[in-house]
């Protein structure tokens, strides 16, 4: 009888175990080293919370030097963003997520395109997009978001020919 209520209590500890997550005390050193800014607030999270910055402490440490360090850099510009940005931010990243996959490759797609331009390009760009009123963006958005997939591979092949003819009348 003790040996099947022992089988029966091990037969339940899979699911305890993957329903945990490590103490502090339990990190690796290297999980430790990465997750040092919440050490104090560690053991007070809530478990899926420690468990999902487990997963990104070791998936931080596989990355090379370079790519951890635009990591650090890029988290050091989050922390310095008003909370208001940062909502805004959350809600856009949501949002992305939501997107069906043909419309997640079309952000990445636009976004390389975006950033194979010149510097100068972009920011003249940026500036553009943020002169523009509420109201005006949102115009934009909606009209882009009613276009047919052809519809919007044309609307990209004219405004890259417009902008090709502006740098060949700078140069």
């Amino acid at each position: 009888m003790r040996i099947f209520i022992l089988l029966l209590c091990l037969s339940f500890a899979p699911g305890l175990l993957a329903d945990s997550a490590p103490t502090w005390n339990q990190l690796t050193p290297a999980q430790q080293q990465v997750l040092s800014s919440v050490q104090g607030k560690w053991d007070k999270m809530p478990i899926e919370r420690r468990q999902q910055l487990v997963k990104k402490a070791d998936k931080f440490s596989s990355l090379t030097p370079e790519q951890q360090q635009k990591m650090l850099e890029r988290f050091e510009k989050w922390k310095s963003l008003p909370a208001e940005q940062k909502e805004n931010l959350r809600k856009r990243y949501k949002d992305f997520n939501n997107l069906p996959p043909d419309q997640k490759a079309e952000v990445h797609k636009r976004l390389e395109l975006f950033q194979a331009l010149p510097e100068e390009q972009k920011k003249a760009m940026r500036e553009k997009w943020q002169s523009l009123t509420p109201e005006q963006k949102q115009k934009m958005r909606e009209r882009f978001k009613n276009m047919t997939p052809e519809e919007r591979k044309a609307a990209r092949e004219r405004l890259m020919r417009l902008r090709q003819n502006k740098v060949n009348e700078e140069n």
